[in-house]
């Protein structure tokens, strides 16, 4: 992987080099050049930025902090949720606006919602000041990419390792001619029987390049490289992979041979003309609190197919040995095990195994790390996104996160280089302590609604929702009293 410390000379030194091209360190790289920062460079190991991904709903912090770092952003994220920019045909149905009626509702089996958010940009901004935008994961990648120079963006560049030296970071990748791998595996969902590998493969034909750096954002996801290699320089081996959650979801995105009957229950008891529906069951009958963390949501694909989502405690190696056939009846017993009524038993039953897939949520919990003061950087080096605080979905708040990160340490990046701070490895410290003396505190709170091998969150009331929504939500973020304004 390495010959050790290089300090020969190199012919080229940028100031940033971002390695992630995901909206977290795109959103880094745009807050540098927003402020005139122009020696930078962004590094990804995808082969091509292909469309993959889900939906990613941007909540009013994940907004407010694009709108920080660079309005003009803000307005084509906004722009593209509204459908005044020019969509694809591949992605109208995200790029239109959601009806202002339009709700998120938590049901149990009765049909009595349990919890309800609105689901369009409105409401939210009526609320909180700023608004929610819905859009896939590619789509906020896209937007974000045409705001750089094609040249500041280098695809097929795999970081593999990093040395630090006294006066820069090498950073070592790999150019790949294999077939296209998709980085983002940790989320993809996946067919039953195909356990992902956590380091991508290289062919024979791989090219090794190097890069120097004064300063390096780690934005290169939940298996991060960069992370594997700061911990075991810290000691903290343990904690540089991320770990299983504890969950999982069995999912069918279209089960269209449903009969009527089925349809018309759904439709009338749950869906109630809502596109997506989350569903608990309540009874008293459980006899572990896992059982009773069990939910489905409903996707309506048409008015004659039918999504669904099952998403519970479940044993990785079982899931990852599992046969399609296998996995259908995984799905089938913990509806049982959680008291669901037989009309999901037969929506399972009506999928076809090959139509089955797969998600399990890995996390970096932070609780396990209180001791350690600093465990987001190390020397010129800093994590951001999930490479510092990968967390399952379930709270909307990885990618809002994420890009909350990309302002604070844009932010103290920036400030080091107004000053000529990027040969003073003290300042570097101590502004990265800073950045992570004002983010930790924060995400560690989100984490707290997933911890291993519960999900907390399942289970809030109404007034519990609201009351960490106006936590999340009600702030001036970046704070411009720790912060001040970036120049």
């Amino acid at each position: 992987m390495s010959d050790g410390p290089d300090f020969t000379a190199p012919q080229h030194i940028y100031d940033v080099l971002i390695v992630g091209a995901g909206p977290v360190g795109l959103a880094t790289a745009i807050a540098l050049l927003k402020r005139g920062i122009t020696n930078i460079l962004v590094i990804d190991q995808t082969r091509e930025f292909r469309r993959v991904g889900q939906v990613v709903d941007l909540l009013p912090n994940g907004l407010r902090a694009i709108k920080y770092i660079d309005p003009n952003a803000y307005e084509q994220i906004k722009a593209s949720q509204l459908g005044v920019s020019k969509p694809s045909s591949s992605s109208v149905s995200q790029s239109q606006p959601a009806p202002a009626t339009q709700r998120w509702c938590k049901r149990n089996l009765q049909g009595d919602i349990l919890r309800s958010f609105p689901m369009d940009f409105q409401s939210w901004f009526d609320r909180y000041g700023e608004g929610r935008v819905s859009l896939s994961w590619f789509n906020l990648q896209t937007e974000l990419r045409n705001l750089l120079p094609a040249e500041k963006v280098l695809a097929n560049h795999r970081c593999v390792h990093i040395e630090d030296s006294p006066d820069w970071v090498r950073v070592d990748s790999t150019s790949d001619a294999a077939t296209p791998i998709n980085p983002f595996a940790h989320w993809e969902i996946l067919r039953s029987g195909s356990e992902p590998s956590t380091t991508p493969e290289t062919n024979q034909a791989s090219i090794s390049s190097r890069f120097y750096a004064k300063l390096v954002v780690a934005a290169d996801g939940i298996n991060s490289t960069i992370r594997q290699v700061l911990y075991r320089n810290k000691g903290l081996e343990e904690w540089a992979k991320p770990q299983y959650s504890g969950f999982a979801t069995i999912s069918c995105f279209k089960c269209d041979n449903l009969p009527d009957s089925i349809l018309d229950t759904l439709e009338t008891r749950y869906l109630q003309g809502a596109k997506v529906v989350t569903l608990k069951s309540d009874s008293a009958q459980f006899d572990t609190p896992e059982q009773e963390q069990t939910r489905v949501s409903l996707i309506r694909i048409s008015d004659t197919a039918i999504g669904y989502a099952i998403t519970s405690t479940v044993k990785l190696d079982v899931l990852h040995k599992s046969s399609p056939a296998e996995v259908l009846e995984l799905g089938l017993k913990i509806l049982r095990d959680a008291d669901f009524l037989p009309i999901f038993s037969e929506i399972v039953r009506a999928s076809a195994p090959e139509t089955v897939y797969y998600r399990p949520y890995f996390i970096h919990p932070i609780a396990g790390l209180k001791d350690v003061q600093s465990i987001w950087s190390h020397g010129r080096s800093v994590l951001v996104g999930d490479a510092a605080h990968g967390m399952p979905p379930f709270m909307a708040q990885g990618a809002n996160q994420g890009l909350e990160d990309a302002a604070v340490v844009g932010t103290y990046i920036v400030q080091l280089i107004q000053n000529n701070e990027l040969d003073d490895r003290t300042a570097i410290s101590n502004a990265f302590h800073q950045y992570e003396h004002i983010r930790r505190p924060l995400v560690e709170q989100v984490q707290s609604g997933v911890q291993s091998g519960r999900m907390n969150c399942n289970q809030w009331s109404q007034q519990q929702w609201y009351d960490f929504n106006e936590i999340l939500h009600r702030r001036e973020y970046p704070s411009t009293t720790t912060l001040g304004k970036l120049r």
